[in-house]
């Protein structure tokens, strides 16, 4: 991942952002975190343990897809069965995150993100929508430590690629944005906006080599 490492260098000659390991500055009222999940019996197969099947079989579809308008409802779907990793507590939060980041409450959001990946630190959603937020917050650093988690999680997340390769290009770190759009291309070939984004980064790079 050498343009996640070159971004991340990039990030930490900046100014230092504030620990986001700690939870978000307290509001005039908190909302707690959802109690845990109690351990269910064992029982018949869920259909959560389907899932990892079920993405194997639509990112395999996705990639062989034979143009833009067959694989955006694929990679919908694909996008759906991440967040369906989660369990019901999780699936609460992120629910609850996204209606307040809608309203633009970007503090109530951070909290529920916050829950969400102490309760899942494995759930690749809980860092992709935590990275999503970041940026909207301007906060780079941990927007890009966040996309580094997801892609480590799942490292089929077209979308934290082509996040990513966006947050590079801002750095002015144009091969390494460029590596990013590739990957993610190579994941979702008919990803639209990396394309347009992979086509304008080698046309500025061969410039530049002449």
């Amino acid at each position: 991942m050498d343009f996640v490492i070159a971004f991340l260098a990039l990030a930490a000659a900046q100014d230092a952002a504030p620990p986001r390991d700690e939870a978000p500055a307290p509001q005039a009222v908190i909302e707690t975190a959802p109690a845990p999940e109690a351990s269910a019996p064992p029982g018949p197969r869920s259909s959560r343990d389907s899932i990892p099947i079920r993405l194997e079989d639509r990112l395999a579809v996705l990639k062989a897809a034979e143009n833009a308008e067959a694989a955006e409802p694929i990679a919908a779907q694909v996008r759906s069965l991440w967040r369906q990793l989660g369990g019901p507590t999780a699936a609460l939060l992120l629910e609850r995150g996204a209606e307040a980041s809608e309203a633009g409450d970007l503090n109530a959001a951070a909290r529920q993100y916050f829950h969400l990946r102490n309760l899942e630190p494995d759930l690749s959603e809980a860092w992709m929508v935590s990275a999503e937020l970041a940026a909207r917050q301007e906060d780079w650093s941990f927007a890009l430590e966040a996309l580094e988690r997801a892609v480590a999680i799942e490292p089929r997340r077209f979308d934290a690629y082509l996040m990513l390769g966006r947050a590079l290009e801002r750095a002015n770190a144009g091969e390494a944005a460029l590596a990013a759009y590739e990957a993610a291309l190579e994941i979702h070939p008919h990803l639209e906006p990396a394309r347009v984004a992979q086509a304008r980064l080698e046309r500025a790079l061969a410039g530049r080599a002449l």
